[in-house]
Parts: structure tokens; C-alpha cells; sequence
């Protein structure tokens, strides 16, 4: 996706090879495992947004490169223990280390990873800068810890499922646009707009995957469709068809009162969750959060950078 934003491919070219270099292990058997798993794709939206970010101050520090490859190496951790949560067989196409290799395997290589990035994220930035690492860490702990333990509890609120996502998925891009424009000597203003649109930019991302997990094969998504059907994890999707269709919500009672939903039942409730409107009413969030990282945009000087977020912006959903 970045053949056509070529300044930012060369950059986080240099990324991978940073990545590359904090993967390296003397257990021969991990590097090996550590290096398919650094290969298996992924847009790198995290470490692209540092250095985006970055180009609004002096953008020529090495630790911005530092910094973006911490954060996706911390987000490769967090995508491990994902895969153990929700006993996951495929990640992006590729068969996933706790099918290949089991749980046990998986947790080591994910706590390892969380250590990489804890170290190369500690030589990019100030002591007191971590702290804001550590935070976002514990938030998106909480939030799976809550989201696991809301699981086929059908009745979740609007208000349950936002505040999740912020602390999941949407906090983690709000802190690499906040850290690459820190890292580049960004005036504050500029850094904390940045940083909300990061927030706004995360919401509007994880409702279009939500989106995705039920109307995509997998051949496309590189994991099963409605596999957060079957994991009993309420979306947006879902809890906006339930308001509308009491028969749904009936029915996704008895669903998950008789256990974990079978193929037949999660296509069955992926049509109904279409004809009840679930996914149009999804759609208008993510324009509305689309509204409101654009919003933040303007108030940013124009330059390549701002040009670049903006378009990635009008690319969620499409």
C-alpha cells in the first residue's frame, strides 16, 4: 500500500531492517520463528504513523526509526497473545505459533517480543516518556481482560464496546502519532492534535475490521469470517442489529445459552446482522470518527505529511 507514498516505503524500509536486527536471538529455533513471524505481512500503519507524525518537527532523528519499530514490534506481541486468547488457527494468511508450535511456545515468544520492544522503545526515548508506554501496555490489558470476560454476554452497551477500542486498538495509534511527533521536537500543539487524530483515526479502524471479521472471506482477511461470532466478542455490528431486531436478539440468547456457535449459526446470524442494518449503522461511526480525525488535520500545517494521513484516512471502509 505504500508503493504510491514512496518517501514513507523507504523509511519504513529502514524500519524493517531495525526490526530485523532486535529480532536476532541465540536460541537459533525462536530467531527462525521470530523471522517468519516479522515476515508474514501487515500494512505497518503504527510505524508509519510515527514517522508521519514526525514530519510535522526536525525529522531526521534516529530514534523515530527506533521508536516506530518498537511500537510494531510491540504490536506483534500483542497479536501473539491474541491468537492464544482466541485459540486462532490463521493470522494474516499464515498459520499462527500457537497452532504451529502450541500455547506454551506462543506465550514465550510473545513475552519475548514485549521485551524487545520495551528495550528498543527505552533507547528511543526519555525515562519519562515510558511511563505513557507502560500506561498504554496496562490499558490494553484491561481492555482484553474485559473484553474476555464479556464474552456471549450479548446485552454489551455502545458505551462498553467504544471505551474497548479506545483502550485496544484506538490508544496505540493515538501514542505513535503522539511519540513520532515528541521525537521530532513537534510544537505541543501540533503533537497533541496529532495525537487525537491518531484516537480518531484507531476507532474508525477497528469498527471497519469488525466490519470486515463478518462480511470478508477469509482468503481475504487471513483469518476465519466471523470468527468474533464464534469467540462470543459483541462488535459494533452486532450490538446495532440487536437494537434493532428483538427476533436477533432472541435468538443470539439461545445461540450462546447452548454453547459456542457452530459454522451454520454464525453465517445464519452474520445475514441477520446484514438485514437488520447492523453494518450500514457500523458505517456511519466510521464516518463519524472518519469526521473527526479530518477535523483534526486541518488544524495542521499543510505539508506531504498531512496530505499522506488524510488520504489513509478516507481509506478505512473503502
Amino acid at each position: 500500500m505504500w508503493e504510491q507514498y514512496p518517501e514513507i516505503r523507504d523509511r519504513l524500509e529502514k524500519v524493517e531492517l531495525v526490526i530485523e536486527q532486535n529480532l536476532k536471538s541465540k536460541v537459533k529455533p525462536m530467531e527462525e520463528l521470530l523471522y517468519a513471524l516479522s515476515n508474514a505481512g501487515g500494512k505497518r500503519l503504527r510505524p508509519a504513523f510515527v514517522i508521519l507524525s514526525s514530519g510535522f518537527g526536525n525529522n531526521g532523528d534516529d530514534n523515530i526509526l527506533n521508536a516506530a519499530a518498537g511500537i510494531e514490534i510491540l504490536h506483534m506481541a500483542t497479536l501473539i497473545h491474541d491468537d492464544i486468547i482466541d485459540g486462532a488457527d490463521v493470522r494474516r494468511g499464515h498459520p499462527t505459533i500457537n497452532h504451529l508450535h502450541g500455547d506454551k511456545m506462543a506465550v514465550y515468544m510473545g513475552d519475548y517480543l514485549l521485551t524487545r520492544a520495551v528495550m528498543l522503545l527505552s533507547r528511543a526515548m526519555p525515562e519519562e516518556r515510558m511511563e505513557r508506554l507502560a500506561r498504554g501496555i496496562k490499558s490494553i490489558c484491561e481492555a482484553e481482560v474485559e473484553q474476555f470476560y464479556s464474552r456471549f454476554h450479548y446485552e454489551i452497551s455502545l458505551v462498553t464496546y467504544l471505551k474497548r477500542i479506545g483502550r485496544k486498538t484506538a490508544m496505540m495509534f493515538s501514542y505513535s502519532c503522539g511519540e513520532g511527533a515528541f521525537l521530532s521536537k513537534t510544537p505541543y500543539e501540533y503533537a497533541r492534535i496529532l495525537a487525537k487524530f491518531g484516537f480518531y483515526y484507531g476507532m474508525a479502524f477497528q469498527i471497519q475490521d469488525d466490519i470486515t471479521n463478518l462480511t470478508r472471506d477469509s482468503a481475504e482477511t487471513g483469518k476465519p469470517k466471523g470468527n468474533d461470532i464464534q469467540e462470543g466478542v459483541i462488535t459494533l455490528p452486532f450490538i446495532l442489529a440487536m437494537r434493532n431486531s428483538s427476533d436477533l436478539k432472541e435468538c443470539v440468547k439461545q445461540m450462546f445459552l447452548e454453547g459456542k456457535p457452530e459454522h451454520k449459526d454464525i453465517m445464519c446470524i452474520t445475514r441477520e446482522i446484514l438485514h437488520a442494518g447492523g453494518i450500514d449503522g457500523a458505517r456511519t461511526w466510521i464516518e463519524r470518527y472518519r469526521q473527526k480525525a479530518k477535523s483534526m488535520l486541518m488544524s495542521l500545517p499543510n505539508r506531504r505529511e498531512k496530505e499522506i494521513l488524510a488520504a489513509l484516512t478516507e481509506q478505512i471502509g473503502h
